[in-house]
């Protein structure tokens, strides 16, 4: 079996076993007041599986990545929480967040106001940079705003925090569009596409590219974007944190629990740790 069947066959056992069990149980995490009355509260935390390296599958079907081995250190300090990770598809998560099928959802999430309307947020524990990736011949070594890319094709999927800048952009700018072309393709073949001249740029964070476009072959090239532009014009939040379902049973006694440990953890060196261990560099927050 290839590695990508493999992956898909996981997913989707994760995902039926996953649904079988809250089916038979009803709400995720309805095993009573865990916090109260000293059971353990199960947390059922649902991911994507993608972008890499914030949560994937590794070469042995593993789940990992930053934001779950964050969870997991978390799952370690708080007694009264145990968390059962499920994968989904991306658009599942949310679906699930909605009807408190998931409580929790680790896929490097930007609370924008948008989702902040419907979801509660851990604090955050990742701080991200954006830009654009570029063929090293295409000539763009500077970008001061998006009106730079107007005209270029760009790849987006529904839903990102990414492909809702460049709309929003276009809805500010509709003499000026960028290009988006909506696809499912995952991103590795995004950037591979990216370096056979099928799209102009990509849009996403250097961790991503790091993770998917940096392969000395593609000869792609990332240029960084103002984040305090982004943040002024169109709302974005650099920072990533945990989604948590309003239906989850004692939110606020998890969110508590949860962000108690986030500061443990980054006091201690442990987010720091993780972030230089996945990503080189240490773009963990709150910094110490």
């Amino acid at each position: 079996m290839t590695r990508s069947a493999r992956t898909a066959a996981l997913v989707g056992a994760l995902l039926v076993v996953g649904l079988g069990a809250t089916a038979c149980s009803g709400t995720a995490g309805a095993s009573g007041d865990g916090a109260k009355d000293g059971k353990v509260q199960k947390i059922v935390v649902a991911t994507g599986a993608s972008p890499k390296p914030y949560t994937y599958l590794d070469d042995s079907d593993k789940l990992t990545g930053y934001d779950i081995e964050i969870l997991r250190a978390v799952d370690k300090k708080v007694a009264d929480l145990s968390f059962d990770f499920q994968v989904a598809e991306f658009p599942a998560l949310f679906a699930g967040l909605d009807s408190g099928r998931f409580n929790i959802v680790a896929n490097n999430l930007s609370a924008n106001e948008e989702r902040k309307k419907k979801y509660d947020f851990t604090d955050p524990y990742l701080e991200a940079q954006f830009g654009v990736v570029v063929k090293q011949d295409s000539g763009v070594s500077k970008v001061d705003s998006l009106q730079d890319l107007a005209g270029k094709k760009v790849y987006g999927e529904p839903g990102l925090n990414f492909t809702k800048i460049l709309e929003s952009y276009n809805e500010q700018h509709p003499d000026k569009k960028i290009n988006i072309e909506y696809t499912e393709l995952d991103l590795q073949s995004q950037y591979n596409n990216l370096a056979a001249g099928l799209v102009d740029f990509e849009f996403n964070e250097r961790v991503v590219f790091d993770g998917y476009g940096k392969k000395p072959e593609l000869k792609l090239t990332f240029v960084p974007i103002d984040g305090q532009y982004l943040t002024k014009d169109f709302g974005t939040n650099l920072q990533s944190a945990f989604a948590v379902s309003r239906q989850t049973p004692n939110r606020e006694h998890v969110e508590k629990e949860i962000n108690t440990a986030l500061q443990e953890l980054a006091k201690d060196g442990t987010l720091k740790k993780l972030s230089e261990q996945f990503f080189g560099a240490d773009y963990s927050v709150p910094k110490q």
